[in-house]
């Protein structure tokens, strides 16, 4: 603890009491010590704060080493110095003594907060006494119970300043480590916001090249314009094709607008963890889209070129997923409107469904080259910009991507 030094209000007392015969300066001190009827105090046992003892005892000279610029000044009663008082510390003389114990404790001011005062009485007069709070010492029969009263309010009042101020300084350091503790939250938060706002940026900028706020990969419109470039030979083929055309195509449209709810929902999402599931949710979204928009323009192109052997193979599968009611989309596309904490198990539940459009799908085995030719052409004609190469390489890019995901699980 920090030592106080009052030495300015404990000599301010001097100047005020020094009339008085038992407060005296160090040299009255040391001559009044040496007198026949006063016993020297320089002797006598002393313990306390700071204070080495040799084999539990020392000696108010030589342990203390006395200085004049340290010491103040002194009071007496009638037979022995009661009080020793200095700048940093006091010497209180005690009554009671034993062989294990002090005639005089010394306590230093920032600790003498831990004193109390009492009286006794004898022959009718009050007599005031200090103990400390632990019991461990106890003096009473001091004299000049006024002079002491004014002595220990100012001792007690430094000393209980001082608890304060540790109090304050303790409160302010804790105040300081929570402020600290805050801004270290604060800045750790702010980086995993920065760097989670940087990974969306960077997967909105991937599915949104040209930055309007749609995917890319939903922007045309190619189906229904080869539909209805088709649509008088579809009905002479058979009328029911064009129905079940329009369902599919009402699929496609659905599962744009599902990708786009998802595509935005990724904007909002709390943490690198989500991001990634969403993220990986999505592209199997856009992968399950891309097959169903492939195939379902190859089963145009088939049905207008008469290779009904590709349409039904395509139409048995649309079929089976149950492709001509687009219930499945449609509950999603509600869901999705009006999510709430559900959002995770259905962001789970699509990536289901695509899993099974996607094995599915790939069982085709129609594709060759000229059928690409021949979608290709048909594409050329109604201005379409996709791209039938691109299309199919994004499309065995992806799913050679899920094939070694899946490979690399099942060996994990």
């Amino acid at each position: 603890m920090e030592e106080i030094d009052l030495s300015e209000e404990l000599q301010e007392f001097y100047e005020k009491h020094k009339h008085e015969k038992y407060i005296i300066n160090w040299e009255e001190t040391l001559k009044k010590s040496k007198s026949f009827f006063i016993t020297s105090f320089l002797n006598k046992p002393v313990g306390g704060d700071g204070i080495d003892l040799f084999n539990g005892k020392g000696k108010v000279f030589n342990t203390l080493g006395f200085k004049d610029e340290d010491f103040i000044f002194s009071i007496w009663g009638i037979n022995s110095c009661n009080f020793l008082v200095y700048k940093k510390f006091i010497l209180i003389e005690r009554d009671i003594i034993k062989l294990s114990t002090f005639t005089y404790l010394k306590v230093n001011y920032s600790n003498f907060g831990n004193i109390k005062t009492y009286y006794t009485s004898t022959f009718g007069n009050r007599y005031p006494g200090l103990e400390n709070l632990d019991g461990s010492f106890k003096t009473s029969q001091l004299m000049y119970p006024e002079v002491f009263e004014e002595l220990y309010s100012i001792l007690s009042k430094f000393s209980l300043e001082e608890k304060r101020l540790k109090k304050e300084k303790l409160r302010l350091k804790k105040e300081e480590e929570e402020r600290l503790k805050r801004e270290k939250l604060r800045l750790k938060e702010e980086l995993r916001l920065t760097k989670l706002n940087q990974s969306k940026s960077n997967v909105l900028s991937e599915l949104d090249k040209d930055g309007n706020g749609e995917v890319d990969v939903i922007e045309g419109n190619d189906f229904n314009l080869l539909l209805k470039k088709h649509q008088k030979s579809i009905v002479e083929i058979d009328r029911t094709y064009v129905q079940q055309f329009v369902k599919i195509s009402g699929y496609l449209k659905t599962k744009e607008k599902n990708i786009q709810t998802i595509f935005n929902l990724i904007k909002d999402t709390p943490n690198q963890k989500v991001l990634k599931e969403y993220v990986e949710v999505l592209k199997d979204d856009i992968h399950s889209y891309n097959l169903i928009l492939f195939n379902s323009l190859n089963m145009i192109v088939s049905l207008v070129e008469d290779d009904m052997i590709t349409f039904y193979e395509i139409h048995e599968m649309f079929d089976t997923l149950n492709m001509f009611d687009s219930k499945h989309e449609k509950d999603v596309s509600q869901k999705l409107t009006n999510i709430g904490d559900g959002l995770e198990s259905l962001m789970y539940e699509i990536r289901d469904m695509g899993n099974q459009i996607s094995n599915s799908i790939d069982e085709l085995s129609y594709v060759t080259k000229q059928s690409n030719e021949q979608l290709t052409n048909q594409l050329s004609e109604i201005d379409s910009t996709m791209k039938v190469g691109n299309l199919i390489n994004t499309i065995n890019t992806y799913q050679n991507y899920k094939n070694n995901k899946n490979t690399k699980n099942l060996r994990g």
